[in-house]
């Protein structure tokens, strides 16, 4: 993984800037809210503390994918006023803020600050910390020029936190939220059923119930699974399901949950909609593309749905006339 040196703010906002450092005192700090959600999936765009003008980087043209942007976004959001933090470059982050109280431990809604020096370039990373179960720490991120958000994770005792080549410089401490254990995140409205994955590419099923468990299987966007257990674990709540014949356990926090049971043995299923979501689109095209050319196993119910031209067989004749299937639809 690697980040570009951040873009800095006009040195003519310098000075507004630093006029916040004696406005948030640690005083202040420390009446933070005690509440504290974690955020395991990217803003809306319609969310202000990201993408309006409360945002002082979004607001001078520097908004995400930025890893600054995120962090003082994600920040505002947690404390629900303007955070007072750096303005500029993020290798500038750790060694700027008076007014918080920074360390080495990783602690919930705390800033991470990352730098490095190479070639006569400096370059820095500051991401947000959404939990610390199990050993394990999980950051939100945003990163200039790359992705608009994603999750990052590392041992509690990695010195580096997970950026291995980068000068870890700590913690800039928000508050104390009092987050962390698996009862706090305790998720009662989760239940057996069919649920539909929601990710931006894929999510794993791993062979336990925990994020340190091998992953057994990386699933599709759009794909349904029936989930038969339950169970919280890491911060995190699963979902027992086999899919393709192979058994595991799925986050259900990446799941839309969509009814009890199962449509039975494919009989309520067109055919063409190989994923069985109900819907025959591309999704399912680059399913049988994926059977067709070996890398991939179906079900005896997918290999029912997948006979599209209905001769028997699976090819890519059934490609085309799946294809041809989707694009009448969509005249």
């Amino acid at each position: 993984m690697f980040f570009k040196k951040l873009k800095r703010i006009p040195a003519m906002f310098l000075v507004c800037a630093l006029l916040f450092t004696t406005v948030f005192s640690y005083s202040m700090i420390a009446n933070a809210s005690s509440s504290f959600t974690p955020r395991l999936d990217a803003p809306s765009y319609s969310n202000d503390y990201y993408y309006s003008n409360k945002n002082i980087y979004y607001q001078y043209g520097y908004g995400m994918p930025n890893c600054t942007a995120y962090a003082y976004g994600r920040a505002y959001e947690i404390l629900g006023r303007d955070p007072g933090l750096c303005h500029y470059d993020a290798y500038e982050w750790y060694d700027y803020n008076d007014g918080y109280s920074r360390g080495q431990t990783p602690k919930v809604g705390a800033v991470a600050c990352w730098e490095y020096y190479r070639n006569g370039e400096t370059g820095g990373h500051v991401a947000v910390v959404e939990k610390v179960e199990n050993g394990t720490v999980t950051f939100s991120n945003s990163a200039w020029g790359w992705k608009n958000f994603y999750l990052t994770y590392a041992d509690v005792n990695d010195p580096a936190m997970g950026e291995s080549g980068w000068n870890f410089q700590g913690f800039i401490y928000l508050g104390d939220f009092n987050k962390g254990s698996d009862s706090d995140n305790v998720v009662t409205d989760y239940k057996n059923g069919v649920y539909e994955v929601e990710v931006s590419d894929y999510l794993n099923m791993r062979e336990s119930a925990t994020t340190s468990s091998k992953t057994v299987y990386q699933i599709n966007n759009g794909t349904e699974l029936y989930v038969t257990d339950v169970k919280q674990s890491g911060g995190y709540t699963w979902g027992y399901t086999t899919y393709k014949n192979v058994k595991g356990w799925v986050a259900l926090d990446y799941c839309k949950y969509l009814r009890d049971k199962p449509l039975d043995n494919g009989n309520n299923y067109e055919h063409g909609d190989i994923n069985m979501n109900g819907a025959i689109d591309i999704l399912d095209i680059t399913e049988l593309q994926m059977y067709v050319s070996k890398n991939a196993d179906f079900t005896d119910t997918q290999l029912k749905l997948a006979d599209v031209d209905g001769n028997g067989k699976i090819d890519i004749s059934d490609v085309t006339e799946l294809q041809r299937i989707i694009s009448l639809n969509k005249a």
